[in-house]
């Protein structure tokens, strides 16, 4: 399957200026698919070496973090001449964090060696290192480059699934108009599609190759109750690994319901977030919740300023409706969808900023009126209200407010239009993947809609 993250990959490697590359993502996100299906064929002398199954290699690494003892055996054991245009990949290396530490000796002494390492649950591995250890271990800052893998995207879901709407949406959003009636309709199809099916390379895999929910839903249930495992690695007690099933499995419940913001005394009685820090902070650092922190009233930049609220998703549309335990043809069956709560559509869009770097924030104004996200752009502040259907603005003018006056943007299930009148541009919910490029890229959208 096709990932965006190849290009970037590529990009990377031709770089005149590269440093030794970490892959950050999740566990099952599509790191090694990503490097052994899709990067490795391009580059045919790669040295790819798995540090959870290779015995041998870990425990020889974590003797050292001399990359010249490492290059000395990788080319004794494999017969090969390591040189710039074989690329030198670690994978799992939350298993030997040695191989880190290398990282910045490699940069220092081999700059032309092109390494990449890959690593799921390293910062938590790092936490849990004996003090001794963690007083001298050496993090490679800024002696490495970075490329953050997630769940695919929904692009990247078309990409796979029907390339020609993906154009079609690419072209229309960058003409600021419109898709004809009978594409909108078969890109809300294939929207839904993705909502039920979520971003896990696996579960797309599995589901574009023979179209069976049955065995989509053995595969997310799989990887969800691996996550559930997970959790009990890099834990600082049996309690904790306790209260982080806890919060992750209350993900859906606690979105859903009225008052969105995440509190845990509603699923541990008499306990407050305080109680459940590190919680929070194992889930996040093992990127599988996102957290959205809130702002009220006047918003200013940056924004960066947290009054202690906060609502938390999961990081892959499949877990989520997983999680919900809504069938499956609610997602497919059209008169079925109005059911759905707008929570799903939430989630969504929380994944679609994310993927790019998007910090998430949302607004609550004093009448109680609010926005699902908040997101700058350029000196100002723009809001995003996330729809199920079509739906109004009712928390513009609260916001307006208090707030200078900024482009609106609506993400729902009405085709693209702009409103000059209120400053309010509507979106489909398929363009969310457009926008957050937009915003990620620093573009003016207020001017580029103007023009």
């Amino acid at each position: 399957m096709d990932r965006r993250a190849l290009k970037q990959l590529e990009q990377w490697f031709v770089s005149p200026g590269r440093k030794p590359l970490i892959i950050w993502g999740s566990r099952q996100v599509g790191k090694t698919y990503l490097l052994q299906k899709l990067f490795m064929p391009l580059h045919k002398g790669s040295v790819y070496i798995d540090l959870a199954k290779d015995d041998e290699a870990r425990a020889f690494f974590s003797t050292t973090s001399d990359p010249d003892k490492y290059l000395r055996y990788i080319e004794a054991r494999y017969g090969r001449k390591i040189t710039s245009s074989t690329p030198l990949i670690f994978d799992e290396m939350q298993k030997c964090l040695s191989v880190l530490t290398s990282l910045k000796y490699f940069q220092q002494d081999h700059p032309e060696i092109p390494v990449i390492a890959t690593g799921s649950m390293v910062r938590l591995a790092m936490m849990e290192m004996p003090d001794e250890e963690r007083k001298d271990f050496l993090f490679p800052l800024g002696k490495v480059d970075s490329l953050d893998l997630y769940p695919m995207t929904f692009d990247e879901y078309l990409m796979n699934a029907n390339s020609v709407i993906l154009e079609r949406i690419e072209e229309a959003y960058a003409e600021r108009r419109p898709l004809e009636q009978y594409e909108h309709d078969m890109a809300m199809d294939l929207l839904h599609e993705y909502l039920s099916v979520g971003g896990m390379p696996e579960a797309v895999d599995v589901f574009l190759r023979n179209r069976s929910y049955v065995d989509v839903k053995k595969v997310l249930s799989s990887i969800y109750d691996n996550f559930l495992a997970d959790m009990g690695q890099y834990n600082v007690s049996s309690e904790t690994i306790l209260k982080t099933r806890r919060v992750y499995q209350s993900i859906f419940s606690q979105i859903n319901k009225e008052n969105r913001n995440y509190k845990i005394s509603l699923t541990d009685k008499g306990r407050s977030n305080r109680d459940y820090q590190n919680a929070y902070t194992w889930l996040e650092l093992a990127r599988v919740v996102l957290r959205s922190r809130n702002k009220e009233g006047k918003v200013t930049l940056p924004l960066t300023e947290d009054n202690g609220l906060f609502r938390l998703y999961l990081a892959d549309m499949g877990m989520f409706t997983y999680q919900s335990e809504v069938p499956f043809s609610d997602f497919l069956v059209k008169d079925r969808r109005n059911g759905l709560s707008g929570v799903f559509y939430e989630n969504y869009v929380a994944e679609e900023l994310t993927a790019r770097g998007i910090e998430l924030f949302y607004w609550t104004g004093k009448s109680g009126h609010g926005f699902e996200f908040i997101v700058r752009n350029g000196g100002k502040v723009i809001p995003l209200d996330v729809k199920k259907g079509k739906g109004k603005l009712n928390s513009l003018q609260d916001f307006r407010n208090s707030n200078p006056v900024s482009v609106a943007v609506k993400v729902s299930s009405n085709n693209y239009g702009f409103d000059e009148g209120t400053m309010t541009l509507t979106i489909p919910h398929y363009e969310m993947f457009m926008l957050a490029r937009d915003i990620a890229e620093g573009v003016d959208l207020e001017r580029a809609i103007s023009e």
